[in-house]
């Protein structure tokens, strides 16, 4: 058993406190803690505060977005996500993604913004400190050098969120409190093409809120893994019919998702593994990676007929 690094613990009452307390250097937002706990103790994060989430009932909310569609509080749990009657009925795919997360039993735990907000992930980073050391550390968190990519200069952890491909497909919009004030923010533009960054969003940010957009067009969406359940994604990928054509959105392939756009569902597989350039942050093959992509493209498309 690891043991957790000592930390403070707040749960304030309303959203502006939990914003005053996040902007506090080093303080982490805790949610459902399913990665972040873990994170800790591999030492990846030593936050001196942890601002818990739990008292603030603005996050659970589900309601009318803009326009007529969907707003979903970024604290509703990821099986109520799943399981929620608007949700199937109008965006499956996302019901869909939320019940691949991890196991059931970490469903009820984690949470919608806490899978928006994941931590890019690695097979050199995400590891006890122990082993990073053996190494001489990551380039991502106490090293100088990536074992992805030694002769680069950036971070190739793999975006690895398992919604965030749908919700970007859905052309989905996110609410974020923010020190200066509330701020709205399209999915599609919500991440870094660094490893080591997550998202572009300041210190102190909250995700609030996601909103769905009243009318999407249908998506499809896959997830492969080794096992069926437990395991971070080798690959995701959310394909969306459109009246113009199509367009998929891949990720668990680099610091950020890949979206290509084709007629058809065949160009589109061929756009998609032409554009994804998969790099050694899983212990499965890189090749067999790739040329997943151009499957996982056609079977997405299969499903929405």
């Amino acid at each position: 058993m690891l043991p957790l690094p000592n930390f403070a613990l707040e749960a304030p009452d309303t959203l502006a406190a939990a914003v005053q307390l996040a902007a506090e250097p080093g303080a982490r937002l805790l949610s459902g803690g399913t990665d972040l706990l873990v994170s800790m103790k591999h030492r990846l994060f030593v936050p001196p505060l942890l601002v818990s989430t739990r008292r603030l009932a603005v996050l659970r909310e589900v309601g009318a977005a803009p326009g007529g569609g969907l707003r979903l509080g970024a604290g509703l749990r990821l099986a109520e996500v799943a399981r929620h009657a608007e949700v199937l009925a109008r965006y499956p795919a996302l019901a869909a993604a939320a019940a691949t997360v991890a196991t059931p039993t970490l469903q009820r735990m984690g949470t919608l913004g806490g899978n928006v907000m994941l931590d890019t992930r690695c097979m050199y980073y995400n590891q006890p400190a122990g082993w990073r050391a053996a190494l001489g550390g990551c380039l991502k968190c106490d090293g100088s050098v990536c074992h992805v990519a030694p002769r680069g200069a950036g971070c190739y952890a793999a975006h690895s969120a398992d919604t965030v491909p749908v919700l970007w497909a859905y052309d989905a919009v996110a609410e974020v409190a923010t020190p200066s004030g509330t701020t709205r923010i399209s999915v599609a533009d919500l991440y870094s093409n660094d490893g080591r960054e997550g998202t572009v969003l300041p210190e102190g940010s909250v995700l609030v809120a996601i909103e769905l957009p009243p009318a999407p067009a249908s998506v499809g969406y896959r997830k492969l893994r080794q096992r069926g359940a437990i395991d971070y994604a080798l690959l995701l990928t959310a394909v969306q019919a459109r009246p113009d054509g199509w367009r998929a959105v891949v990720s668990a392939v680099g610091p950020r998702p890949v979206v290509v756009e084709a007629p058809t569902p065949d160009a589109l597989a061929e756009a998609a593994y032409a554009a994804v350039q998969p790099l050694a942050t899983h212990q499965q093959a890189v090749t067999w990676r790739k040329k997943m992509v151009r499957v996982e493209v056609l079977r997405a498309a299969a499903g929405l007929g």
